[in-house]
């Protein structure tokens, strides 16, 4: 494990260098002496895109389901992992491929495995890992595992990056059964993990054809009534789990597909229907928008029981398939289980079935050949910051090299995507400048798929009032031929509105001002000392949002949370100080910093950042896309003086929402885990819900001096399915950086996740050294409204008297005087 060591001695010098302890010529020589050895990469960075079922636990990620896969894109020349094998008997099998290549068979049988060597050291790879067997007699299910893929790190070349993937399926497949669907016996008439491959069962080759995200869980021997093999149980017992106590992340499928029935033989039909019955409806529970397909089993088994319960479940989306005669006796191996060309006949059943009842369309040959082009046409203006879309008939794939160029129409080429270049996955967002005044460079997604449409986001927004052409390299889309004539792809872009105009639209379909959030705020005149209003048409704005301290007095109002988004996947992997380590500091030191040293790089890493006074949001929801545990990344900064949220829906996991000067947040929901509403105060946050996801912490606030914190008024603590009793604290502190510290809870509900303490401290974990830490609560109650007992509250935690309290309940008493004011929505203007 020397690589491993070499690297957790790299991340201590990121972190010293973070919170000042190297001298930056200091860190610089660290860095150097650090790229000499390979570049690591744990399981939950968020470049990494995984598809299955991948319990995350312990800095591990572990499949025990067969067809699971992951996949990322990488610089340097050589690909490898980290694996824990300590517990494993039997080593599962992994197909790994490289740049489109044949799959390699690897056998997980060491801690590290090299999978390719001698790659270009300068051009942008794809790696694709996929399971192509799991155990299914060894144990699964109950950690430690004997049979599985337990993943610690991706390995690369020294100083080699992972960039982001430009795929976000649309849609979602979930299909649950027994060894048929693990892909037992496909390739050849034997048990055994040899003859096993998930890749090649049907519901892996249905998930490939729609271009879908697919969760293929299938586990040998099991049944409605029998447990599977490897300590698994029944399929009700096993449902909704990764592995024995670890629950799966919400997937929203869009259908589900359910194959049992054939291990249930030797049980009659009145013990096995009504099981059949309440195995539908756990599944609808869980997924209550879902399509759910019940498959008769290949071999008819129970089919007639699975029909009635289907009939008896009286929900038009719960649907029997009749497979009689799907399967041929050719197209098995073995009494029960298909071939390879048994799962590929079918899956194209099945593929036949899902488009019928969905209208879904599976990848065809000519899918990519003709795109619809958006936008197309001079004779229609569209915004200077439009994004460009492509629309094809079936799933699509980008390429891993080529070139898209957006040219004047003299020619000039103005932007420049180029799959194969680095340079090309940073771009300048609302004129950001370090503390040094220099531009700064935000890492991001300039290739965006979403199922059969994909968006180009530009470097920068276009001039107004121009004819611009596109052209792209075949090959930028796999099977695309590309487009070389510059007549092709046209369109005009147009004028921008009047200097000055005080109220802006956005409309993502470019019938407004600007077709981004971003491209309205660019508009705002630099030192603007008057309310500009942004009015946010319906619909999802996939973009990064930063606005400048430069630009105050700046109000964004959507069309309500629950139809204008504003979301992007930003965090502290892509745009944090761990991404910063390796920038020079005249680039990277953050503005506007309250406190000089924590602040120095984290200010990037947020979906929408603000470094301005006097701003306002109404009416939207702002969503981080990092997945859970992908590090820390805010939904929401606020970094200005007297910024105001109402109506807005904040969504997140670590550090959801944060906000360093006086903030006020109402009516408003906020979601998280870890430190999901955190800052530096003073911050009132009334008449809202705030949900925890996980065990964890609400609040972190960080007062430098005796001056407000965080005060909550009037809030419900709810919580999530993975957030169990006694598990989230209210608040905690370091008490050695922070010991004045403001936490208050005035009139809340709180739910039985709350843990009994309440509050934490930690450095020391002593209450002896609370000083004037200000941990206060009053009037709590549970969520049917009685009061809380808090008796078992930290020791040096405080409940008020109703006079103590009756203060806080005024915004303008806990923010010095600020009567803070929430814009009208749209509907009241």
């Amino acid at each position: 494990m020397r690589q491993l060591r070499l690297y957790l001695v790299s991340l201590c010098l990121a972190a010293c260098l973070a919170a000042g302890a190297l001298t930056v010529p200091a860190a610089q020589a660290a860095g150097a002496a650090a790229a000499a050895n390979p570049a690591t990469f744990g399981p939950f960075d968020p470049r990494i895109e995984y598809q299955g079922h991948w319990a995350k636990d312990d800095d591990l990620a572990t499949t025990v389901n067969s067809g699971s896969s992951l996949r990322f894109r990488f610089t340097g020349g050589q690909v490898g992992a980290w694996f824990e094998t300590e517990s494993i008997t039997v080593p599962a099998q992994l197909y790994i491929s490289v740049d489109g290549g044949e799959p390699k068979l690897v056998k997980v049988d060491e801690e590290h495995k090299v999978f390719a060597e001698g790659l270009d050291p300068n051009a942008i790879h794809t790696a694709e890992i996929a399971v192509k067997d799991v155990d299914e007699y060894e144990n699964r299910w109950i950690t430690p595992v004997q049979s599985g893929v337990v993943l610690a790190k991706i390995e690369l070349g020294p100083g080699a990056k992972l960039v982001p993937l430009p795929s976000i399926p649309d849609r979602r497949l979930e299909f649950y059964g027994d060894s048929i669907t693990q892909g037992v016996m496909a390739l050849c008439p034997r048990l055994g993990i040899d003859c096993a491959d998930g890749t090649k069962s049907y519901p892996h080759l249905v998930g490939n054809a729609f271009g879908a995200s697919t969760n293929q869980v299938g586990f040998g021997k099991q049944g409605i009534i029998q447990p599977g093999h490897g300590n698994v149980g029944t399929a009700s017992e096993s449902f909704g789990y990764h592995l024995a106590g670890l629950p799966a992340e919400p997937f929203d499928p869009g259908a589900v597909v359910v194959n049992f029935g054939t291990n249930d033989a030797p049980y009659p039909s009145e013990e096995f229907a009504p099981k059949y019955l309440a195995y539908l409806r756990q599944v609808r529970a869980a997924n209550p928008k879902a399509l759910i397909l019940a498959l008769r089993p290949f071999t008819g088994t129970h089919a007639a029981d699975i029909k009635a319960s289907v009939e008896q479940a009286r929900d038009r989306r719960i649907v029997y398939v009749d497979t009689t005669g799907w399967l041929a006796p050719g197209d098995y191996n073995g009494g029960s289980h298909p071939s390879v060309q048994g799962h590929q006949v079918a899956s194209g059943k099945l593929i036949k079935v899902l488009e019928k009842l969905t209208g879904w369309r599976s990848s065809r040959p000519g899918d990519t050949v003709s795109p619809k082009l958006a936008p197309q046409g001079v004779a229609d203006a569209t915004c200077a910051d439009t994004p460009l879309r492509l629309t094809f008939d079936g799933p699509v794939e980008v390429g891993r090299q080529g070139k898209l160029r957006i040219h004047r129409a003299g020619g000039e080429v103005v932007d420049t995507i180029d799959l194969g270049d680095t340079a090309t996955y940073q771009r300048y967002v609302g004129g950001a400048r370090s503390d040094f005044g220099e531009l700064h460079k935000w890492t991001y997604q300039p290739v965006v798929v979403d199922g059969r449409t994909v968006s180009i986001h530009p470097h920068q927004r276009l001039a107004a009032g121009q004819v611009y052409s596109v052209t792209v390299d075949p090959g930028f889309f796999a099977g695309h031929p590309g487009i070389s004539s510059p007549v092709e792809w046209m369109f005009r872009t147009q004028q921008d509105p009047k200097a000055g105009t005080s109220r802006l639209t956005v409309d993502g379909r470019g019938d407004a001002d600007f077709c981004t959030v971003q491209g309205a705020v660019d508009f705002v005149a630099e030192g603007n000392d008057k309310e500009v209003r942004i009015d946010v048409a319906p619909g999802t704005y996939r973009e990064l949002v930063y606005v400048p301290q430069t630009k105050p007095h700046v109000t964004i109002v959507g069309a309500g949370a629950g139809r204008t988004e504003i979301s992007y996947p930003n965090n502290n992997l892509l745009n944090g100080d761990y991404a910063m380590a390796n920038v020079p500091i005249e680039q990277a030191y953050c503005p506007r910093r309250v406190l000089p040293q924590p602040d120095r790089f984290n200010c990037w890493r947020a979906s929408f950042g603000v470094d301005a006074d006097d701003f306002s949001m109404t009416d939207v929801t702002v969503r981080n896309l990092t997945p859970y545990r992908g590090s820390q990344a805010e939904a929401f900064r606020g970094n200005g003086e007297r910024i105001v949220l109402g109506r807005v829906r904040i969504l997140g996991y670590q550090d959801s929402l944060r906000l360093q000067g006086k903030g006020f947040v109402t009516d408003s929901y906020v979601e998280g885990d870890v430190d999901f509403i955190w800052g530096t105060g003073g911050v009132f946050v009334q008449d809202s819900e705030l949900k925890a996801l996980h065990a964890g912490y609400y609040n972190q606030v960080r007062n430098s001096d005796n001056g407000p914190g965080n005060v909550f008024v009037r809030v419900k603590l709810t919580r999530g399915p993975d957030a169990p009793d006694d598990s989230v604290f209210l608040g905690r502190v370091e008490l050695s950086r922070f010991p004045t510290s403001q936490v208050v809870f005035v009139d809340s509900a709180m739910d039985k996740h709350v843990k009994t303490a309440g509050f934490q401290v930690t450095s020391p974990n002593d209450c002896a050294a609370a000083g004037q830490l200000r941990f206060w609560e009053y009037g709590s109650t549970d969520l049917a409204g009685q009061p809380l007992d808090t008796s078992g509250r930290l020791a040096c935690s405080r409940q008020l008297s109703a006079d103590e309290a009756a203060p806080l309940r005024d915004p303008a008493a806990v923010l010095s005087g600020w009567h803070p004011v929430v814009p009208t929505s749209r509907s009241e203007r």
